[in-house]
């Protein structure tokens, strides 16, 4: 078995699970990628090719394995800049994005990264430490390096016009943090060697339970078997207090039941507690109605789905802004009325952004509030949508200001229930407060796989697929709103009950 710097890469994040994906091929579907991580590796793929451009002359290595290795060696004796250059040495084995010969028979290692800004120091995304595999395995196989570089998006860059690579790509010399690097990654390497060439399962390595739900290794159930499956790990932000988290779990506490009544938790995990301890939930209503008084009427409920590229597809738009390609709208014009929907979605490969806000402003007065859940993301969507188009920044700057946060009433600990756990997401608090609507039966169940179908939409030929997929994408973006409609009529229910 060669060590690649994928596997590398993944045994520095949980060694076990690691050792699990290697040798277990039963466990493949715990590895299985969702779509909006198929999505981000596609986009990571329109990067590397946008940044092939910066070297006209570089020749693709096509084949793979040891075949590979010797196709890089015949290029680089023809001193070509080379994609894909492949290296092995001492039981490693790496894909260099691109090599590119330097003066005195040295030559300059380039990394194609499909972020903005320089990831260092973070578990699952250093691109320091990435590198510094690269630059070693290269080393070992016989390679003199001069500069090793990432290549990044330049989040300043707003395509204007063909894209322009020189400006919509930086490049940052990363030779000093490299040697930095270079001896704990030695080690780490060799470590990694002994460990995963393994043939007996081990035992340890894997120190996920001292990490917050949602950065455990996809193997965690299987490595730890006596953590129930809602635990401390689910407690609000948890995983940002890591003291709070080894003290609990070096106490043997996995349980919230278990949790003793002095320990030191926020307002919010210590409500969380409660509630999963007593089975009582906490319902301020007074709280509740005061903020449900502060919608003016009409009442709009409003979603967008967007799509975010990484290479901008439109004049205006940079590196990762969304695509407002979706919104859903249900206006409610009075306590007792029933809510009318209106909908849009783009189906055409051209910018939406004109036909978003016409549409709007259409059906969103200056009257009432706009009802939102999670403000900052759509907020954010219209300050975007009037940078790129300042005539009509009016309107969207009145709708910033009509925006109200329905979810606010569940951050601010107004209404809190055991079976949200700990989260305010939409999708926990609709089962809670609506059993009847679900996202189960829909073929879209979240924005991350609205986001890749309707890149799929734009691109196909197939008057079927484009179909069924706007159907999709419309049943999931109104059940948004209508959820949050009727988690709003919920609520106002029970502010009003005595």
């Amino acid at each position: 078995m060669l060590i690649t710097k994928t596997i590398f890469l993944d045994y520095l994040i949980c060694r076990k699970n690691c050792w699990l994906k290697v040798h277990r091929p039963e466990f493949i579907e715990a590895f299985a990628l969702s779509e909006l991580e198929l999505q981000l590796l596609e986009q990571g793929d329109d990067v590397e090719r946008a940044a092939r451009m910066l070297f006209p002359a570089g020749v693709l290595v096509v084949k793979t394995g040891a075949d590979a290795v010797r196709e890089t060696q015949e290029l680089m004796a023809k001193g070509a800049t080379i994609f894909q250059a492949a290296f092995s040495s001492g039981g490693f084995f790496v894909r260099c994005d691109v090599i590119s010969p330097a003066p005195e028979g040295a030559w300059d290692l380039f990394e194609i990264k499909g972020n903005n800004a320089l990831k260092e120091g973070i578990d699952d995304r250093d691109h320091i430490t990435d590198l510094t595999f690269q630059a070693i395995v290269a080393e070992r196989a016989g390679v003199t390096l001069r500069n090793r570089t990432v290549i990044l998006l330049n989040k300043t860059y707003v395509r204007s016009g063909a894209l322009d690579v020189d400006r919509l790509l930086q490049q940052m010399e990363c030779s000093p943090g490299v040697a930095t690097k270079h001896p704990d990654t030695t080690r780490a390497m060799d470590e990694a060697l002994v460990y995963l060439k393994q043939t007996d399962e081990p035992q340890d390595g894997c120190d996920c339970h001292y990490k917050g739900r949602s950065r455990q290794c996809s193997t965690f159930p299987y490595s730890h078997p006596d953590v129930p499956a809602y635990s401390v790990h689910d407690i609000v932000r948890i995983g940002a207090s890591k003291k709070k988290l080894a003290d609990l779990i070096d106490r043997g506490i996995f349980n919230l039941e278990g949790i003793p009544e002095e320990f030191n938790l926020s307002r919010a995990q210590k409500n969380q507690v409660y509630v999963a301890k007593t089975g009582q939930s906490i319902i301020d209503k007074v709280r509740i109605r005061e903020a449900l008084a502060s919608y003016q009427w009409p009442l709009h409920f409003l979603d967008y789905e967007t799509f975010a590229p990484a290479i901008p597809m439109f004049d205006g738009y940079g590196p990762y802004q969304p695509i407002p390609f979706q919104f859903s709208l249900h206006i409610l014009t009075g306590p007792d009325a029933e809510p009318a929907h209106f909908e849009f979605l783009h189906d055409e490969l051209s910018d939406p952004t004109g036909d978003v806000v016409r549409l709007l402003d259409e059906h969103i007065g200056a009257d009432g509030s706009v009802i939102v859940w999670y403000a900052p993301f759509e907020r954010g969507v219209n300050t975007e949508m009037a940078a790129r188009c300042p005539n009509l920044a009016t309107v969207l700057t009145r709708i910033n200001g009509q925006i109200r946060d329905l979810r606010d009433i569940f951050v601010d600990q107004h209404y809190v229930h055991e079976g949200f756990k700990g989260s305010t997401s939409i999708k926990a608090v609709l089962p809670v407060l609506v059993p009847d609507l679900s996202y189960e039966h829909l073929d879209i169940k979240n924005g991350g796989i609205a986001s890749a179908r309707w890149s799929e939409m734009i691109t196909t030929t197939d008057g079927a697929e484009r179909s069924a997929i706007s159907g999709a994408l419309k049943d999931y973006c109104e059940l948004d709103t209508f959820a949050m409609y009727a988690i709003w009529k919920e609520l106002n229910a029970i502010a009003l009950s005595q």
